[in-house]
């Protein structure tokens, strides 16, 4: 007895097709969403991983914090912040404590690779063989260090002409646990899509560098021969030129969120809002820290 088979009409087809597509419309988005997610947990983690490295290296090192830039003198051939050896830069410091050069490059960041990575302060591509290869990569990380409060640059060309920086020890801040040590930070923008260039950038620029009476907090206070990048560029209009010192570096890559690491070890994602509560933000560190509480930047 044959057996009879029936075969599918072409409507039925259609209809297939048209469910596996509605179901494939639906559930895309909410993989690429998840997918986001998972980045944003890592690159949360490896900031984790960071202020606890840089805990770890201040415990080893009579709880003071590590260089930004350990730099040296005209002497010796440093000639500047980011160039290369002789000076080192935070995150060759605490390798040691990390392990990893991944934990500083953010997922969420599709210019950190090694290719990315792999070039000297002026966008030229470098070997693997390059002797600054570590130096440059640790120059672009993804975290910026908040350097003006807890390693200022100084630049002594009065005196000796070393160039480096001071950093603070950890008995020095009255709240480890409520100060900035590092966030997310990018390279440069391009002036006119405002979209982030070169990955990330070491040191970022603290939103307010005095208090309300107008003046200079504590680390800089103290430097005679302090040196930054000049502070804040808002842009309240949104409009193009764009600065990549828009959010003093820092740069809103989760959603309009930055991964943040603590003085204590923790982490934690932030807003600009929040990172910028107790102070009045405006251009060239204009701006006042009047709420010594809720300003995350300081050491008070």
């Amino acid at each position: 007895m044959s057996r009879c088979h029936r075969a599918f009409t072409l409507i039925e087809l259609l209809v297939v097709i048209a469910i596996i597509a509605i179901l494939a419309a639906i559930l895309f988005p909410v993989f690429a969403q998840a997918k986001v997610a998972a980045k944003t947990t890592v690159c949360l983690s490896n900031f984790k991983q960071i202020g606890l490295g840089m805990v770890m290296y201040a415990t080893d090192h009579d709880d003071g914090m590590p260089h930004v830039n350990q730099g040296g003198t005209v002497s010796q051939g440093v000639i500047g912040w980011g160039y290369g050896h002789p000076d080192m830069i935070w995150a060759e410091l605490t390798q040691p404590y990390m392990k990893n050069w991944q934990i500083l490059r953010c997922p969420m960041d599709p210019l950190a690779t090694d290719t990315g990575l792999s070039v000297d302060p002026n966008g030229t591509p470098v070997p693997p063989t390059d002797p600054n290869l570590y130096y440059y990569w640790a120059s672009r990380s993804d975290a910026g260090y908040n350097y003006d409060f807890l390693s200022p640059w100084i630049y002594r060309y009065k005196t000796d002409g070393y160039i480096g920086s001071e950093p603070i020890n950890l008995g020095q801040d009255a709240s480890p646990a409520s100060t900035v040590a590092a966030v997310d930070t990018i390279w440069d923008r391009d002036v006119n899509s405002g979209q982030p260039k070169g990955a990330g950038n070491w040191v970022v620029e603290a939103p307010c560098v005095y208090d309300s009476n107008g003046s200079l907090l504590v680390p800089t206070s103290d430097q005679s021969e302090w040196w930054n990048y000049g502070g804040w560029v808002p842009n309240p209009s949104g409009v193009a030129p764009y600065s990549w010192l828009e959010f003093g570096g820092m740069w809103p890559r989760h959603n309009g969120r930055m991964n943040t690491s603590f003085m204590d070890g923790h982490s934690h994602s932030q807003t600009v809002g929040s990172l910028t509560a107790g102070c009045d933000v405006k251009d060239s560190f204009g701006g006042a820290a009047y709420d010594g509480d809720k300003y995350l930047w300081d050491l008070r």
